[in-house]
């Protein structure tokens, strides 16, 4: 009896050292204020071609006025003195509308941020700026809208990316559409090698007006667009369009995920997607058939799409990001509300798509919202968001770094 008992026992140590080996640690420093001086949102990130990481943020100079700055890491996770982008100052901070800074192949920076533009035909309009430096920040040209079009008043909710050939492009929201139906136009153009913008031009229409869109260009530098698209003048579900020459012609947009969202408003939360192994890998907020953040990916370029799965079932739970690191894992971030709060939540997925981890990296003592996420170096990765540390603090933006341990 006694042997059969050592060897349950022996069985069962095996067994639970085995789980702690394909058990995912995540270790993280405390959240670290990028710019503690001042109030300030909207983070965002970009991964350079040689591998340099570069924070970009509003920075609150007034009640009623903000600065683009950035930051670029020195060591690929403690970022160097704050930056401020020249002309910038007409810069109106909205979680969905985030700025970028963006460094080309040849070492030129690009600026691009949403302004405030209210007019007769529609208060809530506003316009996308953006200007160059050639020489590391020192200079900047001078700030123009995106488009010089008269007729174009209102731009947004844009995304910048690199081609395959070292150029900038851009897509962005626009009132210029040739349908009476609602919705906004989604605009693609390229910047040229005197940092001018060209070849503008529609490449979606009836599209929800006020949520996020998402440009990617994938390894082998097809360029990718999702973004949420009114259908049947009433469902507003994300879609898919994808370009294999270099953005001078787009496939049809196809649903990534079915969703039959009925809604007449607008969520004010976009999509986001990123490229693993196996394909392309999406994730959205949608309460079509159930509210919540949600996974879904594809290995034909979005001809088709595997059935939908949770991130996150609460309705609070929005505006998700997705990165991939080395080994092909999945980093899905978002924010999640509460009765106390918002709080930023992490779930891993193997390049399969086969959940590994689920946690949470802030707590609902504070607030905490509209996370980004890049690799930074090795294994480590860099979450920056908007948050506020208890209720009477100002909005601020942190970052933290999260390690991968075994």
């Amino acid at each position: 009896m006694k042997e059969y008992l050592y060897l349950f026992l022996a069985v069962l140590f095996i067994s639970c050292n085995s789980g702690n080996q394909n058990r995912y640690v995540i270790s993280s420093r405390e959240p670290i204020n990028i710019d503690s001086a001042y109030s300030g949102s909207c983070p965002s990130l970009f991964k350079t071609k040689d591998g340099a990481l570069i924070i970009s943020w509003l920075r609150d100079i007034s009640d009623t006025q903000a600065v683009l700055c950035y930051a670029e890491a020195v060591n690929g996770k403690d970022f160097g003195p704050a930056k401020v982008v020249a002309g910038s100052d007409n810069a109106y901070p909205h979680g969905e509308n985030l700025p970028r800074v963006i460094k080309t192949p040849d070492g030129r920076i690009l600026a691009a941020w949403g302004a405030s533009n209210p007019n007769p035909a529609n208060r809530y309009s506003g316009l996308v700026y953006y200007n160059w430096s050639s020489d590391n920040g020192k200079h900047w040209t001078v700030p123009q809208a995106l488009s010089k079009d008269p007729n174009s008043i209102d731009q947004r909710y844009f995304d910048v990316d690199i081609l395959k050939d070292g150029r900038a492009a851009v897509i962005w929201l626009d009132n210029r559409k040739i349908t009476d139906k609602e919705g906004s136009a989604l605009y693609f153009a390229t910047f040229n090698e005197n940092n001018e913008l060209e070849n503008e031009r529609t490449v979606g229409v009836t599209c929800c007006q006020c949520c996020r869109t998402d440009l990617f260009v994938d390894k082998d530098g097809n360029v990718h667009m999702v973004y949420r698209k009114i259908i049947n003048d009433s469902i507003r579900d994300m879609v898919h369009s994808v370009s294999f020459d270099n953005g001078n012609t787009f496939s049809v947009p196809q649903r990534i995920s079915p969703d039959n969202w009925v809604v007449n408003g607008c969520p004010h939360t976009g999509p986001a997607m990123a490229q693993t192994p196996e394909g392309l890998s999406f994730v959205w907020y949608t309460a079509g058939n159930g509210a919540g953040v949600y996974y879904t990916s594809s290995e034909d370029n979005g001809k088709t799409f595997s059935g939908r799965e949770p991130v996150s079932a609460r309705p609070s739970a929005k505006h998700p990001q997705i990165q991939i690191t080395g080994d092909g894992k999945q980093w899905i971030v978002w924010d999640e509300g509460s009765s106390r709060g918002g709080r930023i939540g992490l779930e891993i997925r193997s390049p399969e798509g086969k959940k590994l981890e689920h946690i949470y990296l802030t707590d609902s003592v504070g607030t905490a919202s509209f996370p980004v996420i890049k690799p930074s170096s090795g294994d480590q990765l860099i979450v920056a968001f908007s948050g506020r540390q208890n209720a009477a603090n100002k909005e601020q933006v942190f970052y933290k770094i999260i390690n991968e341990e075994y």
